[in-house]
């Protein structure tokens, strides 16, 4: 695995920090009342536009909401601190996934139903169910990993057993074979994981692994995902 420097992760407001609405950027369009959300969430020293160019591809059954993390990170943001990650402390991870469950709260209770998260996003994704299983139906956790260490709700997660998709290259940079398999157990022991390995992609996303995007959000919706 090769080492790899990150900017410091700043504030960006006193805590406890909160999503910032003005940043959301939504596809197809702000949801509708009756409108199922799914959350797309950027990887570190990312932004809120980032994985918004997947949603044209992916199906139209949602609305997508992107999210900007609630941290600075170099011209970026980020959800929680960089790597290596200290097991001690996942305050800044729970303080962000804190932000999102009360985005959800007001912006669109009871209508978020999955959130698809790249790297540190994807970290993110995991930890809003590990804190609450009802959290999500589902997520797609790309290139990233879960936190660390045990957190309280680990159990109800391997009891609930959420549809996952995890998908990663084996040319990684942050990921060597001892990495990857940390992160196949947990998602083994807790959840119904689907895995799609490329073996020659690095840190992102290529055509192969969005078209299993595509098809595994597709079987969530329980439908052919064709735009309405």
């Amino acid at each position: 695995m090769t080492s790899v420097s990150f900017p410091p992760v700043t504030r960006l407001t006193p805590a406890p920090s909160a999503i910032d609405d003005a940043a959301v950027r939504w596809f197809p369009h702000p949801p509708r009342e009756d409108d199922r959300v799914v959350l797309l969430l950027h990887g570190l020293g990312s932004h809120e536009g980032d994985l918004l160019g997947l949603a044209p591809a992916l199906p139209r059954d949602v609305v997508y909401a992107s999210l900007r993390g609630v941290f600075g990170c170099g011209a970026g943001f980020a959800w929680s601190a960089p790597p290596p990650v200290d097991p001690a402390d996942p305050s800044l991870l729970q303080e962000a996934a804190a932000a999102v469950e009360g985005w959800i709260a007001r912006t669109a209770p009871g209508r978020v139903i999955g959130a698809i998260g790249f790297s540190q996003g994807g970290m993110l994704s995991l930890q809003l169910l590990r804190r609450d299983t009802r959290a999500l139906d589902w997520i797609v956790q790309l290139s990233g990993r879960p936190f660390p260490a045990p957190m309280p709700g680990d159990a109800a997660l391997a009891a609930a057993r959420p549809p996952v998709l995890w998908g990663h290259g084996g040319q990684d940079p942050l990921f060597g074979p001892a990495a990857d398999e940390e992160v196949r157990t947990f998602l083994r022991e807790h959840t119904d994981v689907e895995e799609v390995l490329r073996p020659q992609l690095g840190h992102g996303i290529d055509e192969e692994e969005l078209a299993q995007i595509i098809g595994f959000v597709q079987r969530q919706l329980g439908g052919d995902g064709a735009a309405r």
